[in-house]
């Protein structure tokens, strides 16, 4: 089976996504019986052959202020692809143009095309855009884009969602042609055995410190406000030290906050995949304040590195700390609230914390059984292709998986419900 992925939410500067990518990569390396491809978007047209599959770069224009991401607009280039590939099967990861792109990019053979929901945007972007107009003008603006979750999604043969929380999300848009596939983590890489002394002692962290570590985008749908304000709350204690690990639009007023606490400090994104997981593996807290992530892999990778994590009580983050036991949530959107639960968890045993969340992951998450479990799905999907038909939504149901999150399910669909009447 050939599967090509487009994506222009894929960046080599990017978080969850690069990270999903990269470790499809090491997955079809190891499985010669497939054949993988993704189109992402550059600066320029390049192709270049990896392990594990083949990489595109289309042109695209810049989205963000630093280039890190781009939007693909060359349709043309991404037609040739396409016909030159063939696939069995094309995944979107992008909301926007690439799933336009991916659905009339088929014309003289039939895929089956999937749309990955890899971003909450109606919420996470469209929302804080239109943060300071009336209701009036707002609720309708977020309700268009949810609408347009339904229409455009429900154009694919499935869409993949990774958490409880996205499935009840998606359906109270009214969508039904979802399929849940969890993500998974390398548990040799993010290992309790990382954590490193010299590396505590390089960020500034005494012995009688607790390292409280914030990794991710300086932006608004990650909670920024709400971690500034515990920042400005706790950053005096003389027993914490906070490590704000990463870059993006909102860093100016992340370094205010920074530079008026005086036990925190920024680090710039880190890209070194054995770095960023010794960095994890030596704090005593992870601060994950996104309030809508789709799922919540630098939450897993936390988890699995054996630290405790504080999250916001709503989204994928959420869903997955309350579901392992291994840390405590706070009131989205409650700056106060996120401080009390960051004192709570380091007054209590971080360590029987820390080993609860590392049985977690180990019982439950890898990325081999992510993507086998994928390729289960997309193989029962091209052959409905093939024969004419499409799989029903109880079958799609039936196809979706496995991992204890799902046990959180009740809490997942009133947190979306609470989302919903936000107005949002």
């Amino acid at each position: 089976m050939k599967i090509c992925d487009i994506s222009s939410f894929y960046s080599e500067q990017g978080g969850g996504v690069r990270t999903y990518h990269h470790a499809k990569f090491e997955y079809f390396a190891k499985h010669p019986e497939h054949q993988y491809v993704l189109v992402a978007a550059g600066r320029r047209n390049t192709r270049r052959v990896v392990e594990g599959g083949v990489v595109y770069t289309v042109r695209g224009f810049p989205v963000a202020k630093n280039g890190a991401y781009r939007q693909m607009w060359d349709w043309p280039q991404i037609r040739r692809i396409l016909e030159s590939e063939k696939p069995d099967v094309i995944e979107s990861g992008s909301p926007y143009l690439d799933g336009w792109l991916a659905l009339f990019g088929r014309k003289s053979w039939n895929p089956a095309v999937v749309g990955f929901y890899h971003a909450d945007f109606p919420d996470s972007y469209m929302a804080p855009a239109v943060e300071g107009l009336p209701r009036a003008l707002a609720k309708p603006f977020v309700g268009f884009w949810r609408k347009y979750v339904k229409m455009s999604y429900a154009r694919f043969d499935a869409t993949v969602v990774t958490t409880r929380y996205v499935d009840a999300k998606l359906h109270g848009y009214g969508l039904r042609n979802t399929v849940r596939v969890p993500l998974g983590v390398n548990t040799e890489l993010f290992h309790p055995s990382r954590r490193s002394q010299a590396l505590r002692d390089e960020l500034g962290v005494r012995p009688d410190q607790k390292l409280l570590l914030y990794c991710g985008r300086f932006s608004s749908e990650k909670g920024i406000d709400d971690l500034c304000e515990a920042v400005r709350l706790l950053g005096h204690r003389s027993d914490l030290r906070f490590v704000l690990v990463g870059a993006g639009p909102w860093e100016d007023k992340v370094r205010a906050a920074v530079e008026q606490a005086e036990n925190a400090s920024i680090q710039g994104y880190i890209s070194d995949r054995e770095k960023l997981s010794s960095t994890i593996a030596s704090a005593d807290a992870f601060l994950a304040p996104g309030p809508y992530e789709t799922f919540g892999l630098s939450v897993l990778e936390a988890l699995s590195s054996g630290v405790p994590v504080v999250s916001a009580d709503s989204g994928g983050a959420g869903e997955m700390v309350r579901s392992s036991a291994g840390g405590v949530v706070f009131r989205q959107g409650d700056g106060e609230d996120f401080a009390r639960a960051i004192d709570s968890l380091v007054s209590a045993d971080t360590c029987m914390m820390g080993n609860v969340a590392r049985r977690f992951v180990e019982e439950d998450f890898s990325w081999d059984a992510t993507f086998d479990r994928m390729c289960t799905v997309y193989e029962e999907l091209r052959d409905a292709k093939r024969s004419g038909h499409r799989i029903g939504t109880r079958r799609l149901a039936s196809l979706g998986g496995a991992g204890r999150p799902g046990h959180d399910s009740a809490r997942a669909v009133g947190s979306v419900s609470a989302d919903l009447a936000r107005g949002a």
